[in-house]
């Protein structure tokens, strides 16, 4: 019978999954026309800027799934200390357990979202060199998911 932070990462983990895959999903129907030029993004049509934006709120319930439940869950299953522990810690320990790659790289990930934010539809040179970034990384998103998701896996066996 799995414990309740078991339970709990079972949640976060179905949770994930299908951000992942919708995000994917809509990457692989955008992905023809990337990397995005200044031209081309002013280009897009409705099917396009759909897909995108499919793309992008993904992205983000994903990076925010792992930042605010995943990584706390994780740390709190191999017993270590996450209460009162602030992010940056949390991103070093899960560092130091081999969790992640690089505390370092979850931070850009997060400065590559945050630039999106700033929407700037009046620049399109700039809203492509976002997006171009947002798309680029997804593999690092999805490499420190699989990267928890393994670990988790291996430690059930």
């Amino acid at each position: 019978m799995p414990n309740i932070i078991e339970q709990k990462l079972e949640r976060i983990f179905r949770e994930c999954d299908t951000h992942q895959a919708r995000m994917m999903s809509a990457y692989h129907k955008i992905q023809r026309k990337l990397p995005l030029k200044p031209a081309s993004y002013l280009q897009l049509n409705e099917e396009d800027v759909t897909h995108i934006d499919q793309f992008l709120f993904r992205y983000a319930k994903l990076q925010d799934a792992m930042g605010q439940r995943l990584f706390k869950a994780m740390l709190t299953m191999l017993q270590e200390e996450v209460e009162h522990v602030p992010f940056l810690d949390m991103l070093h320990k899960l560092e130091k357990l081999n969790l992640i790659a690089s505390a370092e790289k979850w931070q850009e990930l997060s400065e590559t979202r945050n630039a999106i934010a700033h929407e700037y539809d009046d620049s399109p040179e700039l809203m492509a060199q976002a997006l171009n970034a947002i798309f680029s990384s997804n593999e690092a998103l999805i490499g420190a998911y699989d990267g928890l998701k393994d670990a988790y896996q291996r430690r059930q066996s």
